[in-house]
C-alpha cells in the first residue's frame, strides 16, 4: 500500500493528528472499568478533558462550557458510544467519540485483555464490534478495536459482526495499485472489515492506516455495506 497521502484525505489526516494530540495531553485522575454500573465522567476528569479540548482541537470557551455542563449532569454514559445504533446525530456521535477516547483507553489499560480470543466477535473490553484487522504470521487474524484500542483474535475466515463462518458469505475488495490491504464484505449482515498485512504497521499505526485506506470504505459503502465501529476521527459514514 502506498503511504503517500491523497490530497482529499489531508483534512481527515490533520483532524486525526489533532485528536491524537488531544488524547496525548489528557491524564485522567481516576481509572474506569466496564464492570461499573454507570460509566459517568468524574468531576476532576471532566475538568481535565474540558481544558484539553481548548488546545489542539480549538474548542471555544462557550463550547467547552456546554460540554462540561453536559458531562457534569451525569446524563451521559460514555459507553453509549458502543450501543448507539444510530440514535445520535453524526455530529453528536463524533463529539462523544472524541471526548470519550481517554476514558475508553483507561478502561483498556485497567482490564489488560490484549491478545485474547473474542468468542462473540466483540471487543473483550468495551464490547464494540471491530472494523479493522491485521493478518499476522501463520495467517492468524488479529482484530483492533477502534474505540478503546484493545486487540484480540477471532476466526481467520468469518464475520465478527454476525458470526458467520461460511466463506461464501465473505467477498473481498481491493484497490488497484494498493497492496497489503483489502476489504472483507459480509453478504449476510452487510458489514465490512478492513484488513491489513501486519508488515504495514512498521511504518504506520493501524489508526493511520485506517485513514489512508478510506477509499476502501467509500467503495464498500457505495455497495451498501456498513462499518460497525468509527474511524479514528469518529466517522462511520464516508459518503
Amino acid at each position: 500500500m502506498s503511504s503517500e497521502l491523497k490530497p482529499y484525505l489531508k483534512e481527515m489526516a490533520d483532524l486525526y493528528k489533532k485528536i491524537h494530540e488531544f488524547e496525548s495531553g489528557v491524564q485522567l485522575r481516576y481509572t474506569y472499568s466496564p464492570l461499573e454500573q454507570a460509566h459517568h465522567y468524574r468531576k476532576e476528569d471532566i475538568e481535565t478533558v474540558a481544558e484539553a479540548l481548548s488546545g489542539p482541537l480549538d474548542f471555544t470557551a462557550e463550547e467547552v462550557g456546554k460540554i462540561k455542563e453536559a458531562l457534569s449532569s451525569g446524563k451521559i454514559d460514555f459507553m453509549d458510544l458502543t450501543s448507539d445504533n444510530g440514535k445520535m446525530s453524526e455530529d453528536d456521535f463524533q463529539l462523544l467519540y472524541i471526548i470519550s477516547r481517554p476514558f475508553f483507553k483507561s478502561m483498556k489499560n485497567t482490564m489488560n485483555m490484549d491478545n485474547m480470543f473474542w468468542p462473540d466477535g466483540s471487543c473483550s473490553v468495551c464490547g464494540a464490534k471491530p472494523s479493522l484487522s491485521l493478518i499476522e504470521k501463520e495467517s492468524q487474524r488479529k482484530y483492533d478495536c477502534s474505540v478503546c484500542g484493545n486487540e484480540g483474535y477471532y476466526m481467520r475466515i468469518g464475520c465478527p459482526s454476525c458470526l458467520s463462518e461460511n466463506p461464501q458469505d465473505i467477498n473481498i475488495i481491493t484497490l488497484e495499485g494498493e497492496e497489503g490491504m483489502r476489504g472483507d464484505l459480509c453478504d449476510r449482515c452487510k458489514s465490512y472489515c478492513k484488513t491489513f498485512e501486519s508488515s504495514m504497521i512498521a511504518d504506520h499505526s493501524i489508526e493511520y492506516l485506517d485513514i489512508l485506506s478510506i477509499p476502501l470504505d467509500i467503495i464498500a459503502q457505495e455497495k451498501g455495506f456498513n462499518r460497525r465501529a468509527p474511524n479514528p476521527v469518529g466517522l462511520m459514514k464516508m459518503l
